[in-house]
């Protein structure tokens, strides 16, 4: 082997070792930047999962705000929740409902007039159910009203809500009065799934 070829094996080589360290620098700074940004994504999830979450997903308590920034915020709210449940963000769905959970005096009546007065139906059906959480007595004429939606999906949540009420002490006094709509709804809606979850709301109060 000559001595030129010799020196192009060598420079070849040097070449191709330079090329693979620079791919396998930039591998890894790609696979950091990709840990960091689930990892970032992850942290979000939890907090808006798990941690308490004030109006607009703030940290201050209602009680700190004036009535028309809580106005502000709960509207805000609303709005971001009928995004998220039409454009399926799962994210925003579950921490808007421990929101509405954590703060039920401040949003029950946003609530029960998304699920009872908008227009998507998804919206409406999801209203109800996260109403149907609260297990507030006060609701029982909401559901009651709602056995009768054109939805299918919102007949059947404000049937399991009724049910609900049966476990929530006072509630079940409240609940009592629907038992007729509740036999009605059992014996003649058209969908099979609200009549099994008026059956089963019925034996949560019978």
């Amino acid at each position: 082997m000559s001595r030129g070829d010799k020196r192009w094996i060598i420079t070849g080589s040097l070449v191709a070792l330079t090329g693979l360290g620079i791919f396998a620098l930039r591998h890894r700074s790609q696979t950091r930047r990709l840990a960091a940004h689930e990892e970032a994504a992850a942290a979000r999830f939890r907090g808006l999962a798990s941690g308490p979450l004030g109006p607009s997903g703030s940290s201050n308590g209602a009680e700190t705000r004036s009535p028309d920034e809580l106005k502000r915020d709960v509207d805000g709210d609303m709005s971001r929740w009928r995004t998220a449940v039409v454009v399926k963000d799962a994210e925003t769905v579950v921490a808007l409902d421990l929101t509405f959970r954590q703060l039920p005096d401040l949003y029950t009546d946003a609530l029960a007039k998304s699920a009872e007065t908008e227009a998507n139906e998804r919206v409406r059906a999801f209203s109800t159910r996260v109403l149907g959480k609260l297990k507030r007595p006060d609701q029982e004429p909401l559901y009651e009203r709602l056995l009768t939606d054109k939805s299918v999906y919102v007949r059947q949540n404000a049937a399991w809500a009724l049910g609900e009420l049966g476990a929530a002490g006072d509630g079940r006094v409240a609940a009592e009065h629907a038992v007729a709509e509740l036999r009605h709804v059992r014996a003649r809606d058209p969908a099979n799934e609200v009549r099994l979850a008026a059956k089963d709301a019925l034996n949560k109060l019978e």
